[in-house]
């Protein structure tokens, strides 16, 4: 595959996250996995379970992730050490 066969990727409507993330705000800090296309969503502790659970129904889906409660999904640190 070549990367220009690639689609972007879809962002699900922003009605969609708000009903998943008022229904699920129970689960405040688990990840959840959106197709865009159907709607369907998975609920994970992290990426990996939430996208691996959403495999299994949807095989070829592109996954749209977000952590309920946060801006973001993943938290990268860095920063300077003393040698």
């Amino acid at each position: 595959m070549q990367l220009s066969e690639i689609s972007p990727l879809k962002k699900p409507p922003k009605s969609l996250i708000k009903k998943i993330e008022t229904a699920e705000a129970k689960h405040k800090g688990m990840v959840v996995a959106i197709d865009p296309d159907s709607g369907n969503y998975f609920l994970g502790k992290d990426t990996i379970t939430a996208v691996g659970k959403g495999r299994k129904t949807l095989p070829h889906a592109v996954f749209y992730c977000i952590r309920i409660g946060y801006l973001g999904v993943e938290q990268i640190r860095g920063g300077f050490r003393r040698l």
